[in-house]
């Protein structure tokens, strides 16, 4: 006799009754086969994760007598296993920093989050699950910060880097009205212009971003993929006198590139575009552009991003 598989068990908690019954309306409109549970007393809803099995917790982050954070840490120091999900409001942006690196958070979005969104989180929590927890969430891994924003520069998703830099605010912040921004008028309107322009041609570009404390920062804007429902684009920023590159050598070897290939795919790795990366080795543009067809076809990406966090995560830097 086959055993059926176990259909994946989702609890929701929120203390407000009416954000339980919207997402309850949401996910019956969306194709998910999964057994929903919803919960609004956070206490209840303890008993419940430590005795359900749930693969997935999303959870509001702001609750009275248990808040999210205190829910999450409890369950952690119980055994409890399930990933999470924290769901917040943009002025808790500090404290969903701490959920993230206190009780090892799957992933944090703000709210209102569209259902779409959400379901694409709890699918990848279910996936990491199945896969023991063996690997980490790719994008918490790597050195540098990764935010996704909608058309009103609103932000969807952020990993542990993006989150500490928008609490930090020294060259990117959410304001009150909860738009992501850069720490001076001109510069937000150069910030919100370069989104706008990725998000319309289809093209990522590079932008330089200064702190307060003068820290110099390097921002790659790529055009959001299907798979981030509710964004227009993503921002991947590093430090500048952060950037540990890459070795040619190493990329060349490790890849099966070329000498001129590995000399693109490391200046690339520091965050410049086609054209700048062009101009720092002396090759033109259009040479470039089939160098970098050729870096895409032997490294199995197809996206900048992709390339950089391949490069940063398999490859000693230097």
């Amino acid at each position: 006799m086959v055993e059926t598989a176990r259909r994946p068990r989702v609890l929701f908690v929120d203390d407000d009754p009416r954000v339980l019954e919207g997402l309850r309306r949401s996910f019956e409109g969306l194709d998910v086969d999964w057994e929903l549970s919803f919960q609004a007393d956070p206490l209840e809803a303890e008993r419940l994760a430590r005795d359900g099995g749930f693969d997935v917790i999303v959870c509001d982050l702001s609750m009275p007598v248990l808040d999210g954070l205190g829910l999450l840490g409890r369950l952690r120091a119980s055994g409890v296993r399930s990933q999470t999900i924290i769901l917040t409001g943009t002025g808790d942006m500090a404290s969903a920093v701490n959920a993230i690196n206190s009780v090892g958070v799957f992933r944090y979005y703000t709210k209102p989050c569209p259902a779409p969104q959400l379901a694409s989180g709890i699918a990848e929590a279910i996936e990491k699950g199945r896969r023991g927890g063996l690997a980490a969430a790719a994008l918490d891994v790597l050195p540098f910060a990764t935010i996704a924003v909608d058309r009103a520069m609103t932000v969807v998703f952020t990993n542990r880097r993006g989150a500490e830099l928008l609490v930090e605010g020294d060259a990117i912040m959410i304001d009150r009205g909860g738009i992501c921004r850069a720490n001076t008028p001109d510069a937000s309107k150069t910030f919100h212009a370069a989104v706008a322009a990725v998000a319309s041609s289809g093209q990522p570009a590079v932008l330089a971003l200064a702190g307060r404390s003068g820290q110099e920062h390097s921002v790659l804007i790529e055009p959001a993929e299907a798979t981030t429902p509710g964004a227009i684009a993503i921002l991947f920023i590093r430090e500048l006198d952060a950037i540990v590159l890459p070795d040619p050598e190493a990329i060349r070897t490790l890849f099966h590139l070329t000498a001129s290939e590995a000399r693109l795919a490391h200046v690339l790795a520091s965050g410049q575009d086609v054209k700048e990366a062009a101009r720092s080795i002396g090759i033109t543009p259009s040479t470039a552009r089939t160098y970098l067809k050729a870096i895409f076809m032997k490294t199995g990406v197809n996206r900048q991003s992709e390339l950089i966090r391949l490069l940063c995560s398999s490859v000693p830097g230097r």
